[in-house]
């Protein structure tokens, strides 16, 4: 069987750069070859972002959506310093934290490629500054770190499991843990 090509799709038929991440992960998942199936439930898609000198894999199913930084931030009075404000994202009002600045008191700077991953829960959207998105991974067990040893104190909570490949450590990130914090959900100063 000849392999067939996975071409993106074109601008009028996805109009969202993240649309067109779920149609390649669907498209690879579907032309598994047959001989891999067993192995397709390991396999992980996963969008990942980089946050600092951090890999972040966050689970499709928590990820709303990726926006740029909103061009206008409003910053709340008497809130804690990663809380940066709210935004409003196309009539519903989103907050905007700085995930690195939560995790370890240390600012994002946010660059030309930063964006936010927004993660929604139940009625409230909570977007999450990251260095930039760097795509789609898949892992499969056989990259899994056998410990989470190696990943920094203060993001060890939010992180369930870890891979290894392409000489870097690849961390999925638990949002369901962050949006049950106490510290997260209390921004109060």
């Amino acid at each position: 069987m000849a392999d067939a090509v996975i071409t993106p799709p074109t601008a009028s038929s996805a109009a969202h750069p993240f649309d067109v991440l779920l149609l390649l992960d669907r498209r690879i998942r579907e032309r598994a070859p047959a001989a891999a199936s067993a192995q397709l439930s390991e396999i992980r898609g996963q969008l990942a972002a980089r946050l600092s000198a951090w890999n972040l894999l966050f689970s499709m199913d928590d990820v709303a959506e990726i926006i740029p930084i909103p061009r206008s931030i409003t910053r709340v009075p008497g809130v804690k310093r990663w809380l940066l404000g709210i935004a409003n994202l196309r009539g519903k009002v989103i907050s905007v934290s700085d995930l690195r600045d939560f995790l370890t008191g240390r600012s994002t700077m946010q660059l030309p490629g930063s964006q936010l991953v927004v993660l929604r829960s139940g009625e409230w959207d909570y977007g999450l500054l990251v260095d930039e998105i760097i795509g789609m991974r898949h892992f499969g067990s056989q990259h899994r770190l056998p410990s989470l040893d190696a990943v920094e104190e203060s993001l060890r909570p939010y992180v369930t499991e870890a891979f290894w490949s392409d000489n870097h450590c690849w961390m999925v990130f638990n949002t369901g843990k962050l949006l049950a914090e106490p510290g997260f959900l209390n921004a109060a100063g």
